[in-house]
């Protein structure tokens, strides 16, 4: 029974407060503000405003976020040649760093490097199909 005294202390007192030390002394009801059609359209133009912000900043992130490839000016260091799945979760990937690849098996919550060699061909060469 505590509990919803305390509640109704908390959101009536206040109110209240200030009704009984506004005017005379006597106490005074002032009713609510209504929403009206130009609050509505404000308070979703608002919102709209809001979202169209957010949006705009995540496109800009998005957009000119730095990468390899930039930097790289077009050229990418890394680059996935192959990828071969195994088991359900698991993968052989042959992954392209500069002149080299390198073999790695990927489970779920571990890479592990199988094997390192060279890029066949050479360093400027295509590969045979």
């Amino acid at each position: 029974m505590k509990f919803p005294v305390f509640v109704m202390g908390c959101c009536v007192g206040p109110g209240l407060a200030w009704a009984l030390e506004s005017g005379n002394g006597h106490a005074t009801y002032a009713p609510p503000t209504v929403l009206t059609w130009t609050t509505g359209i404000q308070i979703v133009l608002s919102l709209g405003l809001v979202l169209a912000l957010m949006a705009g900043v995540a496109w800009a992130l998005k957009k000119f976020q730095w990468s390899s490839s930039s930097a790289g000016k077009g050229r990418q260091s890394l680059r996935i040649v192959s990828s071969l799945a195994v088991g359900q979760r698991e993968r052989v990937v042959v992954v392209e760093l500069q002149d080299t690849w390198v073999v790695v098996g990927v489970a779920p919550g571990q890479v592990q490097t199988l094997h390192v060699l060279p890029r066949p061909g050479g360093k400027d060469g295509e590969l045979e199909r």
